[in-house]
C-alpha cells in the first residue's frame, strides 16, 4: 500500500548519473530522518517535496522509504529561496548576491527573473542576467518533466533513462509518437509506449499505434516463437489480439514498408532486420562455397591422419576420417551428431592435420592467427579449450564487437583465419551467423559443428537445420557411438528420447542415470541431500553441480530452488554482508548468471560468475565484484535487475554447457514446456551422473512432443539462383544498421 511522506532532502548518499538512481537522506515535517532510495534527479536541499512510495525494510541497512513519484510543494520561505539560489545549481551566485535578488523580488523572485530578467538589473549585469535565467529554465524544465513523466505512470528509473536520451525535448517527442520508444530506447517495448499512448489520448485506430501493433506482432514471432514471418491473415490476427480493435492494417504495413521498417515478401511479411539477415547469410554461404579452396591429395590426408592416430593412440571411424578429410577439401563442411560420437576427437584430429600439413605450431601463439576456434557462448567456448588445448573464444569475440556496436572485422575487412571450426552451432540464430559469415574471407575452410537434435536458437530462425536440410554444402553425420561412451546410460536415455523409442527399460537406474519418483516437496528434499552429499565427496558447487528447471515461477521453479540452496549450501547466508534487489539477497560465494548482453559491462546472456566480495565503496555504497572466468565486473544495487542466482538455471541458459552432475526434476507444472527436444538438450548437459525425479510418465510423454518446425525461408534461399539473390540484396536499404537483437 502506498504511503506518502514530506520533507527537505538533506543529503545524498549515493547517485548514479547513469540511471539516476539515488539513495539520500529525506528530514521530514516532524524532525524524523528518512533514508530514501529510487530513480529521481538531483532535488534542492532548500525546497520542501512530496514522495509517494513504500516502507522496505533492507536486510543490512532498515528501514528505507522507496520512491515511485515525487512532487514539489510550492511554497517555499524566503530563506529557503536564498539558499536555492546560492547552490549549485546556478552559476556565480553566492549568498550575499542571492539575498539581495530575494530583499529586492521577494517570494516571487523565480517567476519575476523568469518572466522579465531585467528586474535583477541594479544586482547583476547582463550576461549574469542572462546565465541565471538560462539555468533556472533549464532546472524547472528538467523538474516539471520528471514530474510529466511520473503523471504518465512510468517508475522514476524510465524517467531518467527517458530524460538522459531526450533532454529537454522529452515531453515533445513523447507528444509526437510515443511508440518511437519501441526503436529508440532500450528495453522498452510496445506495452509500456502504448500506456503512454493511451494516457496522451491517442487511440487504438490511430495510425501510430497501428504501425507500432504491426511491428510488435513480428517481433513478438520472431524473437519469442523464433519465426521469421507473418502472412496477412496471422499478422492481422495478432494486431487484433494486441489492440482489441478490428480494422484495417494495410495503410500501416505501406506506411513501415515505406519506411524500410518491414518488408514484404509475397505472401509474408518481415522485420527488416531478419529479411536483411537472411538473404546476406544465403548470398554468402554460396558465395564462400563457390570458391574452392586448394584440393589436397585424399591418399596423402589418409597417410598422414594414420600418423596422428598412432601419435594420439585414437582409432577414427570411418565417418570420422571421412569428415576431416573433407573439411580439408571443401569451403564448407558441416558434422552434426549427438554426444558420445566424436565431434571434439573430430575436431582435434583436424586441427592437427591441417597443422601438420601447413607446417604449423599449434603451440606457437602465433597459430591464432591461422586457425580460429570459437562459439557462440562464453562457457562452450571454455570448455572448447580445455579439451582442445587450443585458444579458443566466443564469435563476439572473434569478431571484436567488444560488446560496441561496430565489429573490428566485417566483410570489408575479414578475419585472418584460413580455418574457421564453430562449435555448438545449433545456438546461433540469423543475427549472428550473418556477422560471422559475412566477416570470412574468400578461400577459408569453415567447419560448422552442432547437434542438429538439440533445441533450436533462442533468437530467430534455424540456421544448422536450414543449412543442412538445404543439402548445398557436404553434411557429415555422425551416427556411431564412441568406444569410451558405450557404456554411459546418459547417452543411451539420450538416444531413445532423440530417437522416440524410449521404453521402460531406460528408465530403470544404473549407476550415472538415477530416476527418482516423487512429489514436488520430496524432490526438493532429495535434491538438497544429493547437493550435500557430492559436496563431501569433492565436488564443486559453481562448476561441477547443475539443476536444470524449465520455469521460473511456482514451488518447483528456478528462483524457489535458488534460494533453498543458496540458504544450504552458502555459508554466508544471512552471516554477512549482502545485497538485495526486489526479493532476491546476494552474498559472497554466490553462484550467479547475466540475463541479458551489457556491452559496458563486457558480459553476454548465459554467462555464469561467481561472487567474490561484497563491500561498500568510497561513498559508503554497497558494491559487488563477480567474477566471469576471468574477468571481474562490478555492480551497483541498481545493475541487479539482469542478474540471477544461478544454482539453478533454465534449460535453454544451460546450451553449450556440461556438468558433471545434473539434476533434472521433471513435474505435472511443467507440462506445457515438455517437449523432446528440450529434454534431450537437458540430458546431453550430464557428463558423469544424472539424475531424473517426479514423474517418469512424463519424461515418456515429453520424448514424442516435438518443438514446431520454424517458418524460415533459408533453404528455399539458398536453392535459389545466385542472380536472384544479387537482385534481391540490392534492394535492401544499405543504410540500415545492426538489429538491437543482435546481441541476444
Amino acid at each position: 500500500m502506498s504511503e506518502v511522506i514530506k520533507g527537505y532532502v538533506k543529503s545524498y548518499i549515493y547517485k548514479n548519473d547513469e540511471n539516476g538512481y539515488s539513495i539520500a537522506k529525506l528530514e521530514t515535517n516532524t524532525h524524523e530522518t528518512v533514508t530514501i532510495v529510487g530513480y529521481f534527479p538531483l532535488l534542492n536541499e532548500e525546497l520542501e517535496y512530496e514522495f509517494t512510495g513504500e516502507m522496505i525494510s533492507h536486510a543490512k541497512y532498515g528501514k528505507q522509504f522507496k520512491v515511485t513519484k515525487f512532487d514539489r510543494i510550492e511554497d517555499i520561505s524566503e530563506s529557503g529561496l536564498v539558499k536555492y539560489l546560492s547552490s549549485d545549481y546556478f552559476t556565480g551566485i553566492g549568498p550575499k548576491t542571492a539575498q539581495k535578488i530575494v530583499d529586492l523580488l521577494g517570494n516571487k523572485a523565480i517567476e519575476m527573473i523568469l518572466e522579465d530578467d531585467l528586474v535583477l538589473s541594479s544586482i547583476l549585469n547582463p550576461i549574469k542576467r542572462v546565465r541565471l535565467k538560462k539555468e533556472i529554465i533549464k532546472h524547472h524544465l528538467e523538474h516539471s518533466i520528471f514530474i510529466k513523466l511520473l503523471d504518465f505512470g512510468l517508475t522514476s528509473k524510465i524517467a531518467s533513462k527517458l530524460y538522459k536520451s531526450y533532454g529537454n525535448e522529452t515531453i515533445e517527442k513523447l507528444e509526437e509518437d510515443p511508440y518511437r520508444l519501441m526503436y529508440e530506447i532500450d528495453g522498452f517495448g510496445f506495452i509500456k509506449s502504448a500506456d503512454i499512448a493511451d494516457k496522451l489520448g491517442i487511440s487504438k485506430t490511430d495510425i501510430r499505434s497501428l504501425k507500432a501493433a504491426v511491428v510488435y506482432a513480428l517481433e513478438q514471432t520472431a524473437f519469442g516463437d523464433g519465426d521469421l514471418y507473418l502472412d496477412y491473415e496471422l499478422l492481422s490476427n495478432k494486431v487484433s489480439r494486441l489492440l482489441n480493435v478490428e480494422v484495417n492494417y494495410q495503410s500501416a504495413i505501406d506506411e513501415l514498408i515505406l519506411e524500410g521498417k518491414i518488408k514484404y515478401e509475397s505472401p509474408n511479411y518481415f522485420l527488416s532486420s531478419v529479411y536483411d539477415a537472411e538473404i546476406h547469410i544465403a548470398k554468402r554461404i554460396l558465395e564462400i562455397n563457390s570458391h574452392k579452396v586448394d584440393q589436397i591429395d585424399e591418399d596423402l590426408l589418409s597417410l598422414m591422419l594414420s600418423q596422428i592416430s598412432l601419435q594420439k593412440s585414437i582409432d577414427y571411424t570411418e565417418k570420422q576420417i571421412e569428415a576431416i578429410i573433407k573439411a580439408m577439401n571443401e569451403p564448407i563442411t558441416i558434422i552434426t551428431g549427438g554426444p558420445g560420437t566424436g565431434k571434439t576427437t573430430l575436431i582435434d584430429g583436424l586441427l592437427n592435420l591441417y597443422a601438420n600439413y601447413y607446417k604449423l605450431n599449434l603451440k606457437s601463439p602465433e597459430t591464432k592467427n591461422d586457425i580460429a576456434l570459437m562459439a557462440p557462448t562464453g562457457r562452450a567456448s571454455k570448455r572448447m579449450k580445455e579439451l582442445l588445448k587450443f585458444d579458443a573464444r566466443t564469435i563476439h569475440s572473434h569478431l571484436g564487437y567488444d560488446f560496441d556496436r561496430t565489429p573490428k572485422f566485417d566483410r570489408f575487412d575479414p578475419l585472418p583465419q584460413k580455418l574457421i571450426i564453430i562449435d555448438e552451432a545449433s545456438m546461433i540464430d540469423i543475427f549472428l551467423m550473418r556477422r560471422l559469415i559475412e566477416s570470412i574471407k574468400d578461400g577459408s575452410r569453415i567447419v560448422i559443428v552442432g547437434d542438429k537434435d538439440q533445441l533450436p536458437s533462442v533468437g530467430p530462425g534455424y540456421v544448422l537445420g536450414d543449412l543442412i536440410e538445404s543439402k548445398v554444402v557436404p553434411v557429415i553425420y555422425l551416427n556411431e557411438i564412441h568406444r569410451q561412451a558405450k557404456n554411459s546410460h546418459i547417452i543411451k536415455l539420450s538416444n531413445s528420447i532423440n530417437n522416440q523409442a524410449l521404453t521402460q527399460d531406460d528408465l530403470t537406474s544404473h549407476e550415472d542415470v538415477i530416476f527418482y519418483k516423487g512429489d514436488a516437496g520430496d524432490i526438493k528434499k532429495v535434491i538438497l541431500n544429493q547437493i550435500s552429499g557430492a559436496l563431501k565427496k569433492g565436488y564443486d558447487l559453481m562448476d561441477d553441480i547443475q539443476v536444470l528447471i524449465p520455469l521460473y515461477k511456482g514451488d518447483l521453479g528456478i528462483d524457489l530452488m535458488n534460494k533453498e540452496i543458496q540458504k544450504q549450501f552458502n555459508p554466508n547466508f544471512g552471516k554477512s554482508l549482502s545485497m538485495t534487489y526486489g526479493d532476491k539477497i546476494y552474498y559472497e560465494n554466490d553462484k550467479v548468471i547475466q540475463l541479458q548482453n551489457d556491452r559496458d559491462k563486457q558480459i553476454m546472456n548465459g554467462d555464469i560468475g561467481k561472487i567474490t566480495k561484497i563491500y561498500k565503496n568510497e561513498k559508503e555504497v554497497l558494491n559487488m565484484d563477480v567474477k566471469f572466468d576471468e574477468h571481474v565486473v562490478t555492480f551497483e544495487t541498481s545493475d541487479l535487475e539482469n542478474l540471477n542466482l544461478a544454482y539453478v538455471i533454465s534449460i535453454h541458459k544451460s546450451q553449450g554447457s556440461e556438468y558433471k552432475i545434473v539434476f533434472l526434476p521433471i513435474i505435472r507444472s511443467y507440462l506445457h514446456m515438455l517437449k523432446k527436444e528440450l529434454i534431450y538438450t537437458a540430458i546431453t548437459r550430464a557428463k558423469q551422473f544424472l539424475l531424473i525425479l517426479g514423474d517418469m510418465n512424463l519424461l515418456q510423454y515429453a520424448s514424442n512432443q516435438l518443438v514446431s518446425k520454424r517458418n524460415t525461408k533459408l533453404i528455399e534461399r539458398l536453392k535459389s539462383d545466385q542472380k536472384e539473390l544479387d537482385n534481391k540484396e540490392e534492394a535492401l536499404d544499405e543504410t540500415s544498421t545492426l538489429s538491437p537483437y543482435d546481441f541476444m
